[in-house]
């Protein structure tokens, strides 16, 4: 008798007929290599200087180190076309900013708006012709899985597609948690924006937090907290969005008070352009933890295949129909989309409230690796030692061994507490502790099977 082997066959994107200005256009998929390159995108920019723009400031982020400056890491921006956008998503080389520009559908004249992900290096060359970019020339931008192509009046420059690091995936999936906190704080208008950024504190006094405040009809930085004020660190990594403030109809800072953490979006009649600061300079996203307890157990194991299933590069979730259709809970079909976010599958748009698809290029096994926090609460589940001592209302009381001592853990629904000294320093600001973590998979269950099984149908 035979062996049988299994084969999983991946498709880079879906089978699809394309309307065009000159004639219909169909692809194909195939599970082979080398079909991911195919173009999914290709349009005429209207409005070439501010692309240009937004575009320059985009990579100029990504290439900055903001906290111990040093030389940059050559990262790449991830584009994803979807729903009607096109959107740019990139981190500074600290992760300490994450920075995304979405252009709509009055952005370009669109000859091919299809579906699909990639990376790009944004060299010398393609810097300097964006910085270059006029209104008064003919520019297009075309994307494919392996690249992107600008053409300038008959010019092209062609940027291929790089590898990424792992610790890009923990970013992406940090700021969704983030994002899904910010409120919006103040609207200023572009007058307003410039005349406060120009009050920024510079060179050393730059690092010192400042505080955005409202004093009568103004905004101003203030040194002092003061209630209802915005807390922001690294006047530098504000600084830097300067340029964009003159092209901009309207700019809103967004805040969330708990954690500290801002968003800035400015927005344009042909998109917008969001910035969102990490707590403070020495933090970078990627190493936040803010996700770990839905990674590790949830309520989403039941709605993740169909919250799967209807993966169609959307620019935006419904998340009621959803609910709906696949006959779950809202909180379900919203959890499930916070784990695909873990794994790159997905984003969170703080302006619309709504997730949106992308695939970020990854091997999603080395996710898992890449969470030491959660390895050791699975090795601490493990070697048993974690013990429970009783439930308290909708809570329990665990207990978690240690190197040397017991550590007491509380769950409860307002918020997890352990003695361990890391709790203890960070008050769970940066995400739960390996004891809590530990504790939460015993009570709850661990759902690394589950993770797993995504891993094959992603």
């Amino acid at each position: 008798m035979s062996a049988v082997q299994s084969y999983t066959y991946r498709y880079p994107f879906e089978s699809a007929l394309f309307d065009t200005t000159s004639e219909p256009a169909m692809r194909w998929a195939t599970s082979l290599d080398g079909t991911s390159d195919d173009l999914f995108f290709d349009g005429r920019l209207r409005r070439p200087a501010l692309v240009g723009q937004c575009l320059s400031l985009l990579t100029e982020i990504v290439r900055t180190r903001f906290h111990q400056p040093a030389n940059p890491r050559l990262l790449d921006p991830v584009v994803t076309s979807g729903g009607g956008l096109l959107r740019f998503e990139g981190f500074s080389s600290c992760c300490g900013v994450y920075a995304r520009l979405d252009l709509n559908p009055d952005a370009f004249d669109v000859e091919l708006r299809g579906k699909g992900t990639t990376n790009v290096d944004f060299n010398n060359t393609m810097r300097v012709a964006l910085r270059r970019l006029d209104d008064r020339h003919e520019a297009r931008l075309q994307v494919g899985g392996t690249g992107i192509t600008l053409t300038r009046d008959g010019d092209r420059i062609v940027e291929r597609q790089v590898e990424l690091p792992v610790r890009w995936i923990k970013g992406f999936c940090e700021v969704q948690a983030y994002q899904v906190r910010l409120t919006p704080h103040f609207d200023l208008t572009p007058l307003e924006a410039r005349d406060l950024l120009r009050t920024l504190p510079k060179g050393k006094t730059a690092r010192q937090p400042v505080f955005l405040t409202r004093m009568g009809r103004a905004l101003r930085f203030a040194a002092c907290d003061q209630r209802g004020a915005v807390k922001i660190e690294g006047t530098d990594r504000l600084r830097i969005l300067a340029p964009l403030v003159g092209s901009s109809r309207a700019i809103t800072v967004w805040y969330d008070e708990s954690s500290q953490t801002n968003a800035w979006d400015f927005q344009f009649d042909i998109g917008r352009f969001i910035a969102l600061l990490s707590p403070e300079v020495f933090r970078g996203f990627s190493g936040e933890g803010q996700i770990l307890a839905r990674l590790a157990t949830g309520n989403w194991q039941d709605a993740l295949p169909g919250v799967v299933d209807s993966l169609q590069w959307q620019s935006q979730f419904d998340v009621g129909r959803l609910a709906l259709q696949r006959g779950v809970s809202e909180s379900a079909i919203e959890a499930a989309l916070a784990v695909l976010g873990a794994r790159g599958l997905v984003g969170y748009d703080m302006t619309t409230g709504k997730y949106f698809h992308r695939v970020l290029p990854f091997e999603l096994d080395d996710v898992e690796r890449q969470q030491p926090r959660l390895l050791a609460a699975r090795k601490l589940v493990a070697n048993r030692s974690v013990r429970i001592l009783h439930s308290v209302g909708d809570g329990w009381d665990v207990e978690v061994a240690g190197t040397d001592v017991e550590h007491f853990v509380r769950l409860r629904p307002e918020g997890d507490r352990c003695t361990c000294p890391w709790f203890s320093r960070n008050q769970g600001q940066r995400g739960p502790c390996k004891h809590v973590l530990a504790a939460r998979l015993t009570v709850e269950g661990d759902a690394s099977a589950t993770l797993r099984e995504l891993n094959t149908i992603a």
